[in-house]
């Protein structure tokens, strides 16, 4: 009886902490979803690769996450402000 009340515990955790994961992933969808919607006027460059050539634009084939660019920026701006 103890095993079946235990086990009966388990899923109904289970079941709710797999309704909370639904629930956040669907409102995060939502939010990039309207993020998305808002910012339809966005067009590529037409002249990427002649500002590329001219060293205007840094580009990179290598993808680098959101994370890893602000760790980057924060160096940059620690070191900035450490030599004035």
């Amino acid at each position: 009886m103890k095993k079946l009340v235990l086990i009966l515990g388990v899923l109904s955790l289970v079941a709710c902490t797999d309704q909370k994961v639904v629930n956040y992933n669907t409102a995060r969808l939502d939010n990039i979803e309207a993020y998305l919607a808002n910012n339809k006027a966005v067009k590529p460059s037409e002249n990427v690769d002649k500002l590329v050539e001219e060293g205007k634009v840094e580009y990179s084939e290598e993808y680098l996450s959101l994370e890893k660019e602000a760790d980057k920026w924060r160096r940059e701006k620690a070191q900035e402000s450490q030599q004035q």
